[in-house]
């Protein structure tokens, strides 16, 4: 990839990832009136966004393997949880605005890797 984007790779690789992650959830959830990881408030996502771009250099090694990410979502998390198969409502959009729900759907992802099936952490909510 680098040829193609130069310093820009990290940025391709998440845009990248982000696409396919929000095409998979948005199958197992659906689009419209729920929000996931993958597709959150546009202020929000804009904000992760500056995020990640700040924290480039500090990002490329919690992703140097599958073990590493895995590790670095469990210590996000920091407390087990139980994870079904399938879409999981975590509230509504409104507790969006309090950072906790980071680290619950973390344990909730964790949990579902741990288990070998694929959960999908979800808020209720219009736009």
């Amino acid at each position: 990839m680098t040829p193609v984007f130069g310093v820009r790779t990290l940025q391709a690789r998440y845009q990248g990832v982000l696409e396919a992650a929000r095409r998979v959830h948005d199958e197992h959830i659906g689009v419209g009136r729920a929000f996931h990881l993958f597709r959150l408030p546009e202020a929000i996502e804009q904000r992760i966004f500056d995020v990640v771009q700040l924290a480039a250099p500090q990002l490329s090694e919690p992703v140097s393997s599958p073990e590493a990410a895995k590790a670095t979502l469990a210590e996000i998390a920091g407390h087990p949880a139980e994870a079904k198969e399938g879409p999981a409502m975590m509230g509504t959009v409104d507790l969006l605005g309090d950072a906790v729900w980071v680290a619950e759907a973390a344990a909730l992802y964790s949990a579902a890797f741990v288990a070998g099936i694929q959960c999908f952490p979800y808020f209720s909510g219009g736009r």
